[in-house]
């Protein structure tokens, strides 16, 4: 791949945009897919191509970095009406950015290669700013040799690009990191309402925790907006953890594997979204816990 390639893009949230950044800043021209018109006119004055449909962009790329929200969309992109199957040339790579269910990537790889299609698993980790600083860990798997085709794309926004195997164990990898991450955020959430509940000053609170052995990635990124309680500001929103936990838990039940932690970080996320916030900030999860003391 050279400085002229140009690289289809499906989903110009805040993790696309970012990674839509670093494409573009690397000298890939990057057509774009999304269905709200004002990403398209983000992706127009960024200097990319907007597309009208996913068949306009087939036609233009052989390379596709998909970051939908989950299995669902991705299925929607590919095998839907007007999708990219039966559109994309033969031996396009599809780079999936998503997270998913391992088994279902594991099934969707040998639907792909019936169709002349290399599937890149491709999950990442390291939040919006990551993927606008460029500094994304990248869980790939899939083909050995489609998948070095394809690092040359991923490094533009991942600064840690690993291959793991099998198409499906990027997938795999990827329920690992996000049993870690519900629970350091509910954690976060569950000790900064505790906070709260005894009076402690929260600024304070937060710096001191950050500042020591308790600290965490989620603590420190995700604290400052639980004290806030401003949660309308959505870089990753609870519903999204409600699917992940939600994976975490099939992942656990297939391996036989007790894994309470998680179950407990599931059930804050899922209260949450129950009383009408799953739309806004994980961060609102540290709510859960504070109508809990107020009801104690």
């Amino acid at each position: 791949m050279n400085t002229k390639t140009k690289v289809g893009f499906i989903g110009l949230g805040a993790m696309g945009r970012g990674a839509v950044g670093n494409l573009l800043a690397n000298g890939y021209g990057v057509v774009g897919c999304d269905v709200r018109p004002d990403a398209l006119d983000w992706l127009r004055a960024q200097g990319g191509e907007p597309a009208s449909s996913l068949a306009e962009m087939a036609g233009q790329v052989d390379v596709v970095v998909c970051f939908v929200v989950n299995s669902q969309q991705t299925e929607a992109v590919l095998f839907g009406d007007a999708g990219l199957v039966g559109r994309l040339p033969a031996g396009a790579l599809f780079i999936a950015c998503s997270t998913m269910d391992p088994g279902y990537v594991r099934t969707l790889d040998g639907r792909l290669a019936q169709h002349s299609i290399s599937l890149i698993d491709a999950p990442v980790t390291g939040g919006a700013v990551g993927a606008e600083r460029g500094t994304l860990t990248i869980m790939g798997s899939g083909n050995p040799e489609a998948f070095e085709l394809a690092r040359p794309v991923l490094e533009t926004f991942g600064a840690r690009v690993h291959y793991l195997g099998a198409a499906g164990c990027g997938a795999q990898m990827k329920v690992l990191n996000q049993l870690l991450c519900g629970v350091h955020l509910a954690a976060a959430g569950e000790a900064l309402a505790l906070a709260k509940r005894q009076g402690l000053p929260l600024d304070l609170t937060l710096e001191i925790l950050c500042s020591g052995a308790a600290g965490s990635w989620m603590l420190a990124d995700r604290g400052p907006r639980m004290i806030a309680g401003q949660f309308d500001d959505v870089t990753s929103a609870v519903d999204i953890f409600v699917k992940d936990m939600s994976l975490v838990l099939d992942a656990t039940r297939e391996s036989r594997f007790p894994a309470a932690l998680a179950h407990a970080a599931y059930l804050a996320f899922l209260g949450t979204a129950s009383r009408g916030l799953g739309a806004q900030d994980d961060s609102a999860v540290t709510t859960h816990y504070e109508i809990a003391a107020r009801t104690s």
